[in-house]
């Protein structure tokens, strides 16, 4: 559906994507992830089509994306935009018609409100509602008039977990519906739960892609979660490896990852029961912060 061709683009001296190429499948729910300043919001600006110029192509149906009609994509840029002085109906209303909805029925427009669990009415000024609210009711003007291709730029920036969890949903059902979606967020999690795929954004570059499940199978299983109602750091100061202990749970990086074998051997002869014993590759977020910390 989306397949961006060695896309570079500069300011001035900074070249915020260098050569980046990847494809996004129809029905995906696609993720990038990147520091601040990586390039992520640089190229979701190229895909909209925002920029005068910038090396490479971008696709959208084998189309460059100036000839496709924007009333099938939906955009949530990183910078929110709301008229503060626009009731929530009025701004909701604004977004739809923008994007060739003219019929928005006030049923379906209370349905959504509800489903977003914005705090107020739809009379309600947009600049009455908390900042958390705001962002929600601009995440719902960018999917009410049911773009096929959806891009949303930093969509749990600010919110608490209760609200990241009910936007996750939101975003999880709309996918399964058959819209492609892209986004971006800083934290892992919200990728490693969410993304069927993703890449990595470093100083415009892609250093990582693939399934959240495939980047991790790539790296060793070098973490060891163990969790033991005795005291075991005698034993895990024998081995090649550093640990972190919080009361009964031992949080141990492996040097050698055959280490784990071993110690499961030693802990279950010397003891009956071990609640948890679990060797697992590093999580996202702690691939995404070895990349960073990484030399290009």
């Amino acid at each position: 559906m989306l397949e961006i061709k060695n896309v570079s683009k500069s300011f001035g001296r900074l070249k915020a994507l260098d050569h980046v190429s990847f494809k996004v499948k129809k029905g995906d729910l696609f993720g990038i992830i990147g520091q601040n300043g990586a390039g992520k919001s640089t190229l979701f600006r190229c895909i909209m089509d925002f920029f005068d110029s910038y090396e490479g192509e971008i696709l959208y149906d084998n189309k460059p994306m100036s000839k496709i009609p924007l009333e099938k994509i939906g955009f949530l840029p990183e910078e929110r935009s709301l008229s503060p002085k626009k009731t929530v109906a009025e701004e909701i209303r604004y977004f739809a018609s923008l994007n060739l909805m003219k019929n928005l029925d006030s049923k379906t427009l209370e349905a959504y409100f509800n489903k977003f669990e914005i705090k107020g009415s739809l009379k309600d000024k947009i600049k009455d509602l908390s900042k958390g609210n705001q962002q929600k009711v601009q995440l719902l003007a960018s999917l009410i008039y049911k773009p096929e291709f959806v891009i949303l730029d930093e969509p749990f920036s600010g919110l608490d977990p209760y609200n990241i969890r009910l936007l996750q949903d939101i975003i999880k059902e709309i996918n399964e519906s058959g819209t492609t979606i892209i986004f971006s967020s800083h934290n892992m999690e919200n990728i490693e739960d969410m993304c069927k795929n993703l890449v990595m954004l470093k100083n415009g570059r892609i250093v990582l892609e693939g399934s959240p499940r495939d980047i991790r199978n790539s790296y060793p299983r070098d973490k060891l979660l163990i969790e033991c109602d005795k005291d075991i750091g005698e034993i895990l100061d024998s081995f090649p490896l550093s640990y972190i202990r919080d009361e009964n749970t031992y949080k141990i990086t492996l040097r050698d990852v055959k280490v784990g074998e071993e110690l499961y051997k030693i802990l279950t002869e010397k003891f009956s029961y071990l609640p948890v014993f679990a060797q697992t590759p590093p999580s996202l977020n702690e691939i995404f912060t070895r990349k960073v910390e990484e030399d290009v």
